[in-house]
């Protein structure tokens, strides 16, 4: 190896590291990702990571029907779904603990959520699958410990991932532990690796499989044929590929390496053995189950069973790029839930930039290396498994909607090898990328996972600052709440609700919370929830406990409003209850619950003049410009106004019809009056925003005729008006002939 990586090796940091608790790094590195992995067991319960109530469902049937494996047709109904077409390996190991347990109360465990947001992350709540009566500290008992159990025997199959990407890393560079650390990091410190090696999925057994497979190649293709490794790989292949089909990657790849290196070293015996082996093992471990899919769906993998029961497609390679590469790229490297939970921006950003960065360095790695043969071979072979891997996940994505960063975990190995061949090239520090990806991986359970499924916390009694109320329906009272003072919200802005409920009982059936900004006569918004957001069914509510319940209502890009709003807050019996009308303090029945919260200025066209209105000018004290009025209907005025200056308080538009000119001290008869408030308070808009005032006069059936109409602005607690040059402040409009209702 050249003198440079040399000196790399000699890092503090690596002396260090080797030396803590005097542990060698090759296992310091899988003990610290198992302890990770332990902290991301912890924060996700036992459903919430994609497909696991799949592969649960796999498990389940194999141990109900005495180790039969499912048969899938395109319209069964089963737990099991689309993952009874995968290779069976996986299940089969898992079974046994399933056994083991007492798992009868598994449908009362299994209580899903009717109103679950699978993958919409930009969508708030109700990201838990499924409603645990336990979430945090874990329920072991039943048919959950059998789960837990498994999830952590599948924790320790990444851990043995790790331990073979660490000797992987030692065998491309045997003298660098900085670079084999570099090399675990991708993987271990990997935030969606560790979330995946928690839950019950056979791509951890791929994982692992594939890990091994790709270290033992490179010291195939470091010292040769032997006869022993020859098998090792041919069993370890027929076991991959009883466990996913991600295998013929290697299946190739192996191959391909074989001839080469038989070609290289005029081994034929060796490449004899090889192959002879792959095929032997094949036959005798995996064989079993290829026939049994030729006989059963007519096909070898069981692909197209898979895509008849998960749902074809048709698409191209060019629009899978444009409409999918993104979330295949977040799920990567960390999308949690069922796709809904992110971590932060800046975390795929920075893992991009190591990616291009590590791209950057290959070709600066393959340029200093091109003479020397091992390294240009390392860096084919880990090519050719990536790429082949990833060729077949975009096939298979081409015809199901299947774009998820962990298809590519099989090839995890040669993935990272190859970003820390690259990021090795320049020179950048170890510890500068593994260390931050340590402590992101770290928090990342507490920050980005737990706060999705824990319950409601449960309070003593409302805080101080909160607004005490009551409001009752049924079983549920409602004692207090926070939310922000009144204010103007826009298109995109989170309005932040905090209940505190106190239920006199659980209910009998599950109740569900509706939250709505509404205006004059409609819905901006509304949230529909069970409460906590979707964790806590209130079946389950303890009597006369009070839970703090947070929501974020979240007011749609490109709503159209211009109004005072308020919430709206009520409940009602899932799925086709109807509302149930509170009883308020005073202990009438009132119609629905309202909290006012402002006013919502989006897009309105109607607070601009139309086309024909009367152009007008008149500017009433410094503050309000009279652009334009309109006649409408024969009583109807409509007034267009715009701000020139900040207004506070209740200002109000007058609208007065005299029976003749008014004058000045001077006796008056006053035939109608409409006045009325814009749409939203003066105080909620800003310099230059246009709005409309509307007045509809109650025209007595003898009043047909034409009379002038005046108006003034004034402020409705002291009586104040804005001043014009005329008298009382009031404009006089030109005369409108009225006409009374039909």
């Amino acid at each position: 190896m050249s003198g440079e990586f040399n000196r790399q090796s000699q890092a503090p940091i690596v002396n260090r590291l080797k030396g803590i608790s005097g542990l060698p790094v090759q296992w310091l590195l899988p003990l610290m990702f198992f302890c990770l992995g332990l902290l991301y067991l912890y924060a996700s319960p036992n459903f919430e990571s994609p497909d696991s109530i799949y592969h649960i469902g796999v498990i389940k049937w194999i141990a109900e029907h005495d180790g039969a494996l499912p048969v899938q047709s395109p319209d069964h109904d089963h737990l099991y779904e689309q993952e009874g077409s995968q290779p069976p390996l996986y299940y089969l190991l898992m079974t046994p603990i399933w056994l083991s347990v007492d798992t009868a109360d598994f449908d009362e465990f299994y209580y899903r959520n009717p109103l679950v947001n699978l993958g919409h992350h930009w969508r708030l709540g109700n990201r838990n699958l499924v409603f645990y009566k336990q979430p945090y500290p874990p329920d072991l008992t039943g048919a959950s410990l059998a789960i837990y159990v498994i999830r952590l025997v599948t924790l320790g199959m990444a851990t043995v991932t790790i331990a073979a990407v660490y000797q992987s890393a030692r065998t491309v560079r045997p003298d660098s532990v900085g670079f084999a650390i570099l090399t675990v990091g991708f993987v271990a410190f990997n935030p969606q690796f560790l979330f995946i090696s928690t839950s019950v999925s056979n791509d951890n057994l791929a994982a692992m499989l594939g890990a091994l497979i790709t270290w033992q190649l490179l010291v195939m293709l470091r010292d040769g044929f032997r006869t022993r490794r020859s098998i090792l790989l041919a069993i370890l292949i027929a076991l991959m590929t009883l466990a996913k089909l991600s295998a013929m990657a290697f299946v190739v790849t192996v191959a391909l390496s074989g001839i080469w290196l038989a070609l290289r070293k005029r081994e034929l015996r060796g490449l004899v053995i090889l192959g002879g082996s792959m095929l032997l093992c094949w036959l005798l471990i995996a064989s079993w189950w290829y026939w049994r899919n030729l006989t059963l769906y007519q096909e070898l993998f069981g692909t197209q069973m898979m895509i008849a029961n998960f749902g074809g497609r048709s698409t191209t390679i060019p629009r899978l790029i444009v409409e999918e590469f993104e979330g295949f790229r977040r799920s990567y490297w960390g999308l949690f839930g069922w796709f809904t939970n992110l971590t932060n921006e800046f975390h795929y950003v920075a893992m991009d930039l190591l990616t291009a960065l590590a791209l950057a360095g290959l070709v600066v790695y393959l340029l200093k290396n091109r003479k020397k043969s091992f390294e240009l071979t390392v860096c084919c072979v880990l090519f050719a498994i990536a790429s082949i891997g990833m060729a077949m996940v975009i096939w298979f994505t081409l015809q199901t909607t299947a774009s998820q960063g962990r298809l590519a975990f099989p090839y995890s190995a040669a993935i990272s090898l190859l970003l820390a061949l690259g990021l090795s090239a320049l020179r950048i520090p170890t510890g500068l990328i593994a260390l931050p990806m340590f402590v992101f991986a770290a928090i990342v359970p507490f920050v980005y996972i737990a706060p999705h499924y824990d319950h409601p916390p449960r309070v003593e009694t409302p805080p101080e600052t909160s607004v005490r109320t009551f409001a009752r329906w049924q079983d549920i009272t409602l004692i207090a709440h926070e939310v922000p003072p009144q204010r103007r919200w826009t298109a995109g802005d989170l309005i932040p609700i905090t209940f505190y409920w106190r239920p006199l009982a659980p209910s009998d059936v599950p109740l569900s919370l509706f939250i709505s900004l509404i205006d004059r006569d409609k819905a901006i918004t509304t949230i529909d929830t069970f409460p906590g957001w979707g964790t806590l069914p209130t079946t389950w509510w303890q009597s006369n406990t009070i839970y703090r319940d947070e929501y974020l209502l979240e007011i749609p890009e490109g709503a159209k409003g211009f109004s005072s709003v308020q919430l709206q807050i009520g409940w009602y019996a899932f799925p086709h209850g109807n509302d149930i009308q509170p009883i308020l303090e005073n202990g009438k029945t009132a119609s629905t619950y309202f909290i006012p919260v402002g006013a919502f200025v989006g897009t309105s066209p109607e607070q601009n003049a139309p086309i024909d209105a009367t152009a007008i000018d008149m500017l009433f004290g410094d503050s309000i410009q009279l652009k334009a009025y309109r006649f409408a209907g024969g009583d109807t005025l409509e007034l267009y106004w715009q701000l020139r200056k900040t207004l506070s308080g209740d200002w109000r538009v007058l609208a007065i019809v005299f029976a003749e000119e008014f004058q000045a001290g001077h006796a008056f008869e006053i035939l109608m009056q409409a006045d009325n408030t814009p749409d939203v308070s003066l105080g909620y808009l800003h310099k230059g925003e246009a709005l409309r005032t509307t007045h509809a006069f109650e025209v007595p059936e003898y009043l047909e005729d034409e009379y002038p109409i005046y108006v003034a602005w004034y402020n409705f607690d002291t009586g104040e008006r804005l001043a014009i040059p005329f008298a009382e402040n009031m404009l006089k409009l030109p005369t409108f002939t009225f006409a009374s209702a039909p």
